[in-house]
C-alpha cells in the first residue's frame, strides 16, 4: 500500500524532515518514509479519525512511547525510536526497508530466509482472546487474495467483515485455519 506524494518539508526540534512516500494508515496515525539530515527515517503522525474498535483513552504519542519502552526491555527486535514531539503529534523511527507483513501475505509467502523479522508499530495492549492471532490474526493470512486486493487498492472490503470494522473475514477460511491449528497447536 505504499504511495507515492509530492515530497513535504516539517520543521521540527529534530530539523527539517521531508516527508517522501505513505507507507501506511493505521487506527492512530500515518506512517512515511521520511528523510532527516541525510538519512531515511519513519515519520508517524498521529491523527483523529475515529476507529470503530478502538478507542485512545491517553495521549497515541506516549502510548505509543510508553510501549517501545516495553517492547525494548522485552527485547522485541524493532526499529529505534529516534524521537517524538507530543505537540506536533508525530514520531520518529529509524526505517528498516523490506516487505511488511500484509506484503507476504498477499504474495502468498510465508518463508523468510535469512533476515529478522521487526516489529515496526509500537503498540501493546492487555491480552484479548478476541484480538488473538487464533481468533484475529489468523484469518488475514489465511486471506492472500483479500490481502493482495487491500495492498493494491487500500480497499478493505475484502479483508474486513465490515467497513472500518477491524474484524476479518473468517466463514470461507475456516477450513484451511482449522487445518493449520491441527498441524502446528
Amino acid at each position: 500500500m505504499h504511495s507515492d506524494i509530492a515530497p513535504v518539508t516539517i520543521d521540527t526540534s529534530f530539523g527539517t524532515v521531508t516527508l517522501l512516500r505513505r507507507l501506511g494508515k493505521g487506527k492512530s496515525g500515518h506512517s512515511f518514509l521520511a528523510e532527516l539530515r541525510g538519512r531515511q527515517v519513519v515519520f508517524k503522525r498521529m491523527h483523529d479519525e475515529p476507529c470503530s474498535f478502538y478507542t485512545f483513552k491517553d495521549d497515541k504519542v506516549l502510548l505509543e512511547v510508553q510501549a517501545h519502552a516495553t517492547l525494548s526491555r522485552l527485547g522485541i527486535p524493532m526499529p529505534p525510536l529516534i524521537g517524538f514531539d507530543q505537540g506536533q503529534r508525530f514520531l520518529l523511527k529509524a526505517y528498516i526497508p523490506g516487505h511488511v507483513g500484509h506484503e507476504w501475505v498477499a504474495e502468498g509467502n510465508f518463508v523468510i530466509n535469512g533476515a529478522e523479522l521487526y516489529y515496526i508499530d509500537y503498540e501493546v495492549n492487555p491480552y484479548s482472546d478476541e484480538w488473538s492471532l487464533g481468533q484475529w490474526g489468523i484469518y488475514y493470512w489465511a486471506n492472500h487474495d483479500g490481502m493482495a486486493h487491500f495492498v493494491r487498492t487500500g480497499d478493505a472490503t475484502g479483508i474486513n467483515q465490515s467497513a472500518g470494522s477491524g474484524i476479518p473475514i473468517k466463514g470461507p477460511f475456516e477450513s484451511r485455519v482449522e487445518h493449520w491449528r491441527m498441524k502446528y497447536e
